[in-house]
């Protein structure tokens, strides 16, 4: 069972309450007569202004009235303070959406990179990410976020497909409980976010914001203060410099076309130590430096036509580039390249009492790596007098090679809304919609790549058959301390080669949806369904929804809500993508007379077979009081994951010519449970400074 949370969001609207869409004319917040500001009273000069903060939209205040998650506006997300400019900065105020704790703590604050995220217990890659319709999720390797540079075969990467600077959001709504039902594919939340609109007046912006470890003053155990100092990976950074500029320039046409661009840069400098235990290298680089860069571009057009007609677009194309290097390794830098460009164009038509929202995007993210520029393989040499650079007897070179990975997402989804519709006593708003979308993603190493292993003594260099190896055996003598032994030359006994090759996988999926939000007196209800269906598992599934609530008194001061949710999660292209990927692999053996056995394909290790889609089924329980100019909202969560997809190692059951004797195959046996309850407190109205 999760602990209780508590969290206290002190956030104030400078907008009048008679005016705020969270509270209703009639509501009985509105103060005194006398007490009210008149058009007549003398302005107060500029520094006696009253100080105001914007109210935290959170949805148990009658914005929502089945306490979905909260919505922050553009005022709110300028005041925040910004820390690396992405969403979990924001999102670090709900108290239902647990972190990585790994992602950003006061040993690595030279990260710039988005942090892994859970709401409500939910698996951190099984959350949906929107911008202006357009999804951003990654489902390319999400749970391979540790960056693990012995990974030969994965790239890895995180669950975000894109890096969104915080700064191109207007608005930002999180859904973690009663999720309405045009929603889809995921088990834990959805992260839905809208860029911003531009203003009237033409105008602009450049901001620079930078952090320095020399800044900072750190607090470290006697007994590890040393090895946080001589660190050499990127889990302690002791020193960084952070930077991030920002340009913003905006307007609106006379025929009502507006438009805003965005840029910004992020950039982080990290030097370490090359070497581990403070070894100093006797022929590279002592320290050197990983790197962090992350760039947001966008583009937004919006314009009000005639006829109730809305048009839209957006485009942000967000890469990011991240440098590591392996350490106690010469020549062991690589590229981690990730994000990509995200669109949409959106039209929305009133008809009637109905308003059709159409939208089409379109996202293409990449999760790739790049090797150092001319160098295509690996090699583990006994330390010797030519190859003198290593620590504990040997002398690494190299790295893992050159992979490309792309997840292309084109989507059309049409969403119906009607106006309310009174039968008797009884009010109606009806929302339904569709969506398909085509998804392809392709895996592909771009050359060969050569990893030679396993050190052996030798005094020639001239095989049996006299060809002279230059490239995996040396002369030079080893020196003491190494693994094999001193004073004689070296080969390589084992020569693995990882050859180009390609894969991809594609898939259509489809949904409908149907919800009805229905008032009866004190009571709400809202009951809907959604279906999914794709052609990577062959499945349909089916998406019960239901969320209530009861004004108790029938004054808005007592809200009691409940719900039962089922919600599904979406197919990954990783594990298509992973089966057959070592059969790129074949492994030559060698003796002392230096002559290469044939090459042996490697069998697979992994096996796809028939998965279902996993699925999560919701309780839910909760009060939202008003009570002496505070909201209180308090929410208890139940949340049973089934189906969930984990790796399984079991018998090949006679495929050997293809798979090992042994792999590992996906199965629907995982099962989770988690009870979240959660406590938030906000004022009804802003506060004000100066006794205003």
């Amino acid at each position: 069972m999760k602990p209780l949370t508590a969290a206290i969001l002190l956030a104030l609207s400078c907008h009048a309450q008679a005016t705020s869409p969270a509270l209703s004319p009639n509501d009985g917040t509105d103060p005194p007569a006398d007490r009210r500001t008149t058009e007549s009273a003398p302005a107060a000069p500029d520094y006696l202004a009253p100080s105001t903060l914007d109210t935290l939209r959170v949805i148990g205040q009658r914005l929502f009235p089945y306490q979905e998650g909260m919505v922050l506006d553009q005022k709110y997300i300028d005041a925040q303070a910004k820390g690396n400019g992405d969403i979990g900065t924001l999102l670090r105020i709900n108290p239902n959406v647990q972190f990585d704790d790994t992602a950003m703590t006061s040993r690595n604050m030279g990260e710039i990179r988005p942090a892994d995220i859970s709401i409500n217990g939910g698996l951190f890659y099984q959350n949906a990410f929107l911008l202006d319709g357009a999804n951003f999720n990654n489902d390319l390797n999400p749970i391979g976020g540790e960056i693990v540079p012995t990974h030969i075969m994965d790239v890895p990467s995180y669950s975000q497909g894109i890096a969104l600077d915080s700064s191109l959001i207007g608005n930002l709504t999180v859904y973690d409980s009663n999720v309405p039902a045009a929603f889809g594919g995921f088990n834990g939340g959805v992260i839905d976010a809208e860029s911003r609109k531009a203003r009237d007046a033409i105008s602009g912006k450049l901001a620079f914001r930078m952090s320095r470890s020399v800044w900072n003053r750190y607090h470290i155990a006697r007994d590890k203060q040393q090895s946080f100092e001589e660190s050499f990976q990127a889990s302690d950074q002791p020193r960084y410099d952070k930077y991030q500029i920002n340009a913003v320039l905006e307007g609106r046409t006379r025929g009502g076309l507006g438009i805003i661009g965005n840029i910004s840069r992020t950039r982080s400098v990290i030097p370490l130590r090359g070497y581990s235990a403070g070894f100093v290298s006797a022929n590279d680089e002592f320290e050197k430096e990983q790197t962090r860069e992350n760039t947001n571009l966008s583009v937004r057009l919006d314009w009000e036509g005639p006829n109730g007609l809305d048009l839209g677009a957006s485009i942000t194309h967000a890469p990011t580039d991240e440098r590591y290097f392996i350490y106690n390794t010469k020549n062991g830098y690589f590229d981690l390249k990730q994000g990509g460009p995200v669109a949409s164009f959106r039209a929305n038509l009133e008809l009637g009492a109905w308003t059709l929202r159409n939208t089409l995007s379109y996202s293409d993210v990449e999760s790739s790596r790049r090797g150092q520029s001319g160098v295509n393989h690996w090699k583990n040499w006994a330390w010797s007098d030519q190859f003198d650079w290593g620590a504990r007897g040997s002398s690494q070179e190299g790295n893992w090679g050159n992979i490309d990975q792309t997840s292309r997402n084109i989507a059309y989804r049409l969403l119906l809304e009607r106006a309310a519709l009174r039968w008797g006593f009884v009010e109606h708003h009806l929302q339904l919609g569709a969506e398909v979308q085509d998804r392809k993603a392709t895996y592909e190493r771009l050359n060969d790549h050569l990893s030679w292993l396993r050190p052996e003594s030798t005094r020639t260099c001239t095989s049996t058959n006299g060809v002279v190896d230059n490239e995996g055996c040396s002369l030079s003598p080893v020196r003491p301390g190494a693994s094999i032994a001193a004073g004689r030359g070296q080969y390589f006994r084992q020569l693995d080669t990882y050859r180009a090759g390609y894969f991809e996988a594609e898939a259509t999926e489809w949904s409908v949806f149907l919800q009805d939000d229905v008032r009866l007196g004190r009571w709400s209800i809202r009951p809907g369904v959604r279906v999914d269906g794709d052609d990577i598992v062959d499945e349909v599934t089916i998406s019960p929804r239901l969320a209530l609530s009861w004004d108790v008194f029938d004054n808005k001061d007592t809200l009691l809500t409940a719900g039962a949710n089922r919600y599904y999660g979406r197919s990954f292209f990783n594990y298509l993508l992973r089966e057959g990927r070592e059969r790129l692999k074949s492994t030559q053996q060698r003796g002392a007379n230096l002559v290469w056995s044939p090459p042996v394909t490697s069998t697979a290790n992994y096996r796809f077979k028939d998965l279902r889609v996993p699925y999560s089924d919701e309780l839910n329980l909760g009060i939202n009081q008003r009570f002496h100019g505070l909201d209180l909202n308090f929410k208890y969560v139940r949340r049973e994951g089934r189906d969930e997809v984990v790796r399984t190692r079991r018998s090949n059951n006679g495929d050997g010519d293809i798979f090992s004797r042994f792999i590992y195959e996906y199965t629907n046996d995982g099962r989770s449970s988690g009870d979240v309850y959660t406590l938030s407190i906000a004022p009804l109205r802003a506060w004000q400074g100066l006794g205003a």
